[in-house]
């Protein structure tokens, strides 16, 4: 007789020590099948009489030793959060050992796996399971941890896609912790996450443990998750398919390359964030915060901008205003045109000119300037200035965006800016730039009437 796959010798012998498991629990509680498998352990859907459960079984391998004592220290980390009041997170009931094995006892979460639904997600949903998810990480971090695997295969979505769950907390991290249990490895410095979800700053260790590093791992992940329910394909797909046999390559990839993201029939703002999420400086992508991933924060940008004089929302479709290479002039004339008609659109009609940075040959200001009337308050002085400036590096042009928005009322002046991610100089430069402009105006005028959020 042919013997059975190691694999399935393994999965016959976690199934055979969760049907003991349960036996042990009594009456009402059964095995019911097989869900999936991690990295450390299968898992399984329990009957109980509280209603169906999740049963990870660990491996032998991660069961003892230095990799068992390993995971003990995060099932326990994990068993901390017993009870926890979010419901968009996995909730954990109990933890420790049998026959020899490692176990973890969880809620079961509604729905099935984002990724593979991801391209049946309606636009109209994107938000909602976005915010879901943001909500678990802003949860973990209030508590001190970040998740560290957060992406659409640790996601499950309700068959209606209105409400998501964020899985595997096995890999949550303290971001206090200069240290980690398992994380250094002797040295050896192991990646705890999916590469290719992984920020550059993090895939190679490039700066130290600190709660800037794993916020701004937060940031890139839920940016690369937004990226997966816009695009509708998991992020580097293509590249991972041709890279199988080179890791090195694709790690490069990863580490290097932006992500393509461009859907005409999506929210622009949506798009504008993933791209801000997914900026490879660390730095300027940390400006983010997890909460700009909220529902309501779209909400909050149109509020900011009605304080502005803008009295509805225009078209999120930014149209494309030339898809030949320009140079800085035509990009900057471009760049003019489309945000004179984008107030326009608002019924706003502002100043406008394009003038030369001082001191710089590479670079233009494109400023406009209004005066907004909000109901019987005093009139707001606004203005926008954006530099634009043309950067060359070898062979390869980009451009870099830098967004300054003011107002001055009752003699008191606020402003804000922002730096944006840069943009290559293509066929389809001047629309983009075009759209990052908008929705980074939208953003500034948000930070204005909430300063302190």
């Amino acid at each position: 007789m042919a013997s059975l796959p190691e694999d399935h010798v393994v999965q016959s012998e976690a199934w055979r020590i969760a049907t003991r498991w349960c036996s042990a629990k009594g009456t009402g509680w059964a095995p019911i099948a097989q869900l999936g498998r991690g990295g450390t352990a299968p898992v399984f859907e329990v009957q109980s009489p509280f209603g169906v459960r999740a049963l990870k079984i660990y491996d032998a391998e991660f069961s003892s030793g230095k990799m068992g004592e390993i995971e003990d220290h995060r099932i326990q980390q994990q068993l901390q959060l017993r009870n926890h009041d979010c419901k968009s997170l996995i909730q954990i009931y109990e933890g420790g050992m049998v026959a020899g094995r490692h176990f973890l006892l969880m809620s079961r979460a509604p729905g099935m796996e984002l990724e593979k639904c991801l391209p049946y997600i309606p636009r109209s949903k994107i938000r909602t399971i976005l915010h879901d998810v943001a909500k678990a990480c802003q949860f973990l971090h209030g508590r001190g941890l970040c998740h560290r695997d957060i992406k659409a295969a640790n996601v499950f979505v309700t068959e209606d896609f209105d409400h998501a769950t964020l899985l595997d907390i096995s890999v949550i991290r303290a971001i206090h912790d200069p240290v980690g249990v398992g994380s250094d490895h002797d040295g050896q410095l192991p990646v705890l996450a999916t590469a290719r979800y992984s920020p550059p700053e993090y895939l190679f260790r490039l700066i130290e443990p600190s709660p800037s590093l794993w916020h701004a791992l937060n940031i890139y992940q839920l940016g690369a998750l937004l990226h997966d329910l816009l695009v509708r394909v998991p992020l580097f797909q293509t590249e991972y398919e041709q890279s199988k046999s080179n890791r090195y390559r694709f790690a490069w990839i990863v580490a290097t390359e932006e992500p393509h993201i461009d859907v005409p029939d999506a929210e622009q703002d949506l798009v504008f964030l993933a791209r801000r999420a997914l900026d490879k400086d660390w730095e300027r992508r940390s400006v983010l915060d997890i909460r700009d991933f909220f529902n309501h924060s779209l909400y909050r940008k149109q509020q900011a901008l009605q304080m502005l004089g803008l009295h509805r929302r225009p078209s999120v479709n930014a149209p494309i205003i030339q898809e030949e290479r320009k140079r800085l002039d035509q990009i900057s004339s471009a760049l003019e045109n489309h945000l004179v008609a984008y107030f326009r659109k608002a019924q706003l009609t502002a100043v406008h000119e394009i003038k030369p940075c001082p001191g710089s040959d590479n670079s233009r200001i494109i400023q406009l300037s209004w005066q907004a009337h909000v109901g019987s308050a005093s009139a707001v002085q606004v203005s926008l200035r954006c530099r634009l400036q043309s950067l060359v590096h070898e062979l390869e042009s980009r451009f870099a965006v830098v967004i300054f928005l003011s107002k001055q009322e009752n003699g008191e002046t606020k402003s804000a800016e922002m730096n944006l991610p840069d943009v290559p100089d293509d066929a389809k430069s001047s629309a983009t730039l075009a759209s990052q402009c908008e929705q980074a105006f939208e953003n500034l005028a948000q930070d204005l009437l909430h300063p302190s959020q």
